[in-house]
């Protein structure tokens, strides 16, 4: 197995382990020196004492026969406690213990016992010396003799006078004793010349080990500052070091950076290579070591301008720099990337100018020093008209064209102090600072003007308008979202004058088309707090009088308007794009519904719920997506949904038709249903209906109410019927509220049917009550021959 690379810590603990192996091997060192010292002393002490009670035995040997003598001659004296210390020095001399004291001599003492042979030998002949002096001269005292044979040290005393005898024995005791202190005393300086010993070998020892860490910590303290070198010489961080005269060090990524030798960076080298505009912030962050972070520039060898952004540190009161100590790295890309960043952020990726944001920050800095001085500023609201056309017919790369286009030139009209912006789509807004009423209308005519002319898109020449609103601001305080809903105000109010025209902000505006707009943010907030449902109106087979299906219609049920009906709010959600999220919303509640339905058995077979599409969401491309996603989450197969597209959304020619035909070719492959609304109001060729798949042509109410009142009108109706049959596709009647007019399209062979006649649109739990019994809710007749 391969082994793991050591870690690469050039700035790790080595040198600090070293130090403390030093630290501890002088502590050791000391420590066990003064140990030894210690214990050598105390020996040498205990020693000591031993040799003086060792010598002190001889003395007392000779005390005891003169206190023998003098208490025999009727004289006062106490040989025996005499005899006493005698016998207790040797046994404490011998095995350790308290020694007693002397009169007038010493004091008690405690020793140690000796382990040497050859001066326990002596102490025992010692010990056994005392006893037979003492012995002797309790005989003498007594008046006795003492024979040869009662002797234990195996002495030979032939000297008859018991006085004689007491002074040989005290002689021979004095002379042992004499040797067992020389023996103890020559052990103790055999002991004191090993400790001698001891102290120079540990004191050379510790001298060899302190030379040998010290070499190992400046070998560590080498390497070490070696690792610094190179890590510095090879990082691409900038060190630079300034003092009072200027750069002091300069590393070698900044030699590379620059291309220049170290020596001509020192001193005012370097600053020659700063922005001329940045040069007075360095000088001072260096001379006074502030602020903490520099962002500077330098010049490159090839001209360009680096961003470098610096860390200073003041090192002044470090010696060993004296200086301030600039830390700095190439952050070029990174100011670039957050400028490019900041741009996207505030300016519209397709045209460049700035986006609602940006133009919301610049108007309120205009208000503000418009309340400040009193000058007037005007907002200028631009709309394009039939921009949907042009998106519908040439795609959305020629609609981006003419947005661009259009940027361009409402920019070269405007004055370079004034503000153009895309708020999103295709309006535009500008902003006009010290601008009257008749500057600004004036201004507002040469847009217009400028955008009359015509534009060359995709190989197409186009002439593209727009409607103006026009807001101003007579000076003082103000606000922008004000202003700018003044303008769209006059906006709308220009439209409704007829497109191509601009129309200043008056307050009256505001009654006509306040509510238009309220309407506007009213239906967004619906979408965010869920204010919308759907109502379902039955589909009815003519031949069987069954259900076959449902229309989902979407309600709006406002806090403030109450259930308001399609008509009231679908044109304006057209017109705002609001369409497309509520049509997603249909299509997710409208499948999830009838899944609710099919899971309790409700449904018969077969069975569709149609579901209205605008012609903005097949516009987005997303459709099939949208739908795809619709069925999954709800768990309904495709041939439960239909989808209902009308006819001014298939007839425009180019890529946006090319793109609805592909979105609903791979609907209807995947089992969708396809079927044309208010069949007969919009296909300016009955023969583009080859180009769609079909299930279903609606016939357009219009015409089922006029089969009553018209031949015309009805031989119109048959024809319809008969081309969906030829077509090969199913023929149902909408709107149908009377049994004349049921009958007159049953007579034509209408296949499907519905209308008030049938019912109108319920709402979900009582729809379910008509899916449990529709025999009961609808009594119709089926006509004789037909299939039941």
């Amino acid at each position: 197995m391969r082994r793991a690379s050591r870690h690469f810590s050039p700035f790790s603990s080595r040198g600090r382990r070293t130090l403390l192996a030093i630290v501890l091997t002088f502590a050791i060192s000391s420590t066990l020196s003064v140990a030894v010292s210690i214990w050598a002393t105390s020996r040498s002490k205990h020693q000591a004492a031993v040799i003086q009670v060792a010598a002190r035995q001889r003395t007392l040997a000779e005390r005891y026969v003169q206190e023998v003598l003098l208490l025999q001659s009727g004289k006062r004296a106490d040989p025996a406690k005499t005899a006493a210390i005698l016998r207790e020095s040797a046994l404490a001399l011998l095995d350790g213990g308290p020694v007693p004291s002397v009169d007038g001599d010493d004091d008690e003492t405690t020793i140690v016992g000796q382990t040497d042979p050859r001066v326990r030998a002596e102490l025992r002949q010692q010990l056994n010396l005392v006893t037979d002096l003492t012995e002797a001269g309790a005989a003498y005292l007594r008046g006795q003799t003492l024979p040869n044979s009662e002797l234990t040290a195996d002495e030979r005393v032939e000297v008859k006078d018991p006085v004689q005898r007491l002074r040989i024995l005290a002689a021979l005791t004095s002379n042992v004793s004499l040797n067992a202190a020389r023996s103890i005393a020559a052990r103790a300086d055999r002991q004191i010349v090993d400790l001698v010993r001891l102290q120079i070998a540990l004191g050379v020892g510790g001298l060899l080990m302190s030379l040998a860490f010290a070499f190992a910590i400046m070998t560590a303290t080498r390497r070490q500052t070696a690792h610094f070198r190179s890590l510095v010489t090879a990082s691409t961080d900038l060190v630079l070091v300034f003092g009072q005269d200027g750069c002091r060090y300069a590393s070698r990524s900044v030699s590379r950076a620059l291309e220049q030798e170290e020596p001509e960076l020192l001193g005012n080298g370097f600053a020659q290579f700063v922005h001329p505009d940045d040069r007075a912030a360095l000088a001072d962050a260096c001379l006074n070591g502030r602020p903490t972070e520099l962002l500077f520039r330098i010049q490159d060898p090839f001209g360009a301008w680096r961003q470098l952004e610096a860390h200073v540190t003041d090192l002044r009161d470090d010696k060993h720099v004296a200086g301030v100590v600039l830390n700095a790295r190439d952050v070029s890309e990174r100011v670039r990337l957050e400028e490019e960043l900041t741009r996207q952020a505030f300016h519209d990726g397709l045209t460049g100018l700035p986006n609602r944001a940006l133009f919301r920050d610049r108007l309120d800095q205009a208000l503000a020093r418009s309340q400040r001085s009193g000058e007037p500023l005007a907002v200028l609201l631009l709309d394009l008209d039939g921009f949907k056309q042009v998106n519908d017919s040439l795609g959305h790369d020629a609609g981006d064209q003419l947005l661009a286009e259009v940027a361009r030139r409402l920019a070269a009209v405007v004055r370079p102090s004034d503000t153009v912006a895309r708020l999103g789509g295709d309006e535009f807004a500008v902003l006009l600072e010290e601008s009257d009423d008749s500057a600004s209308v004036s201004l507002g005519g040469r847009l217009l003007e400028r955008l009359e002319d015509t534009i060359t898109v995709g190989g197409h020449e186009l002439a593209v308008g727009g409607s103006m609103g026009i807001a101003l601001h007579a000076g003082g305080a103000g606000a922008g979202e004000e202003l700018l809903r003044d303008a769209d105000v006059a906006m709308y109010a220009a439209k409704e004058a007829g497109n191509g025209g601009y129309e200043l902000f008056q307050p009256d505006m505001a009654r006509q088309f306040g509510e238009l707009l309220g309407l506007k943010q009213e239906l967004r907030l619906g979408l965010d707090r869920n204010e919308f449902l759907l109502h379902y109106q039955p589909e009815i087979a003519l031949g069987t009088a069954t259900i076959v299906g449902v229309e989902a219609l979407l309600r709006w049920n406002s806090p403030t308007r109450g259930l308001t009906p399609p008509l009231r709010f679908i044109p304006l959600a057209e017109a705002s794009g609001l369409i497309v999220k509520l049509g997603e919303f249909v299509l997710r509640e409208a499948c999830a519904q009838t899944a609710r339905w099919r899971a309790d058995r409700l449904l018969p077979e077969p069975f569709v719920t149609w579901v209205n599409v605008s012609g903005k969401q097949i516009a987005t491309g997303q459709l099939h997506t949208v739908v795809q996603r619709a069925l999954v989450d709800a768990g309904l197969p495709a041939e439960y949904l239909g989808l209902e597209i009308t006819e001014t959304a298939l007839i425009e020619e180019g890529p946006s038709r090319e793109r609805a035909r592909f979105q609903l070719e791979a609907l209807h492959e995947l089992g969708v249903r396809i079927a044309i609304d208010d069949f007969g109001t919009g296909f300016s060729s009955l023969g583009q209906l080859r180009d769609f798949p079909l299930d279903m042509i609606k016939v357009d109410r219009s015409f089922v109410h006029g089969v009553e009142r018209s031949d015309k009108e009805a031989a119109i109706t048959a024809n319809l019927v008969s081309l969906a049959h030829a077509l090969g596709v199913v023929a149902i009647a909408e709107g149908i509220e009377s049994e004349e007019q049921l009958a007159s399209m049953r007579a034509l062979g209408c296949d499907l049917a519905q209308g008030f006649l049938f019912a109108h649109p319920l709402t979900a739990s009582e729809l379910e009550v008509v899916l449990e019994n529709p025999s009961a809710a609808f009594a119709l007749t089926v006509p004789q021959g037909s299939p039941t």
